[in-house]
């Protein structure tokens, strides 16, 4: 007698059981995992920004004028005219070396520029310091009468009696004494020089920053012979 299949097909049918489907619970443990590994990339990307910035964050050169002369000066008919010189030193306070260009030296005498002079480009390496040595001749220009002459008044002649100075010539001598040292005092002409610095400084080969920095000095000059009476930055 013939065996029936039926038996075969329910062994099939009951070793296939039911098809495995993923618990709610599975899928959302997985996406809570992955939300926290990119919050965490996410922070660690930005710290070590942070930390890039403010190891290599670009600053502005320190620029310091140690130096002015006026080697020729000459003067006529209420003009004067000098070379310039001046020397400054220019620290790089950045790792990176930072490449300067388009700087310039430039003179100005009551808010008005009398001359200037363009610096040679080139570059200062990290933590270095180079000094820049600058002359240039500045033409003629017309100054102010107070500069050129000391405001004096002549100067007063007191007659003193045989029997001896009175009261009131006494006064005016004393009176006299004091005004001296104001009289006496050099006419100053005044100049202001402005040195700029210009330049890039380049961060890990990549990132490329430009700065700026700027030295205004007030230079005193006597008009009679240009000798520099001093100066302040």
């Amino acid at each position: 007698m013939a065996r029936s299949p039926e038996p075969l097909r329910y062994y099939a049918a009951a070793g296939a059981g039911p098809a495995y489907r993923p618990s709610s619970s599975s899928s959302s443990s997985v996406v809570a995992s992955c939300v926290v590994a990119a919050l965490f990339i996410l922070l660690a990307t930005a710290g070590a920004a942070a930390a890039l910035f403010l190891l290599y964050r670009p600053r502005a050169p320190d620029i310091a004028v140690t130096a002015v002369q006026l080697p020729s000066f000459a003067t006529a008919n209420g003009t004067v005219a000098f070379t310039f010189q001046q020397l400054a030193s220019v620290r790089n306070p950045n790792r990176s070396p930072l490449a300067h260009y388009d700087s310039s030296l430039r003179v100005a005498y009551a808010g008005g520029e009398v001359g200037s002079m363009y610096i040679p480009a080139g570059q200062i390496d990290g933590g270095r310091t180079q000094y820049m040595a600058t002359s240039f001749t500045v033409p003629a220009f017309a100054v102010s009468a107070s500069s050129n002459s000391a405001s004096s008044s002549p100067a007063q002649t007191i007659t003193i009696p045989a029997s001896g100075p009175s009261p009131a010539a006494v006064g005016a001598l004393a009176l006299q004494q004091q005004q001296q040292p104001q009289q006496a005092a050099p006419p100053v002409m005044e100049v202001d020089s402005l040195l700029v610095v210009k330049g890039k400084v380049t961060i890990l080969r990549v990132f490329t920053h430009h700065v700026v920095a700027a030295k205004v000095c007030r230079i005193g000059v006597s008009p009679a012979d240009g000798r520099v009476l001093g100066f302040r930055c």
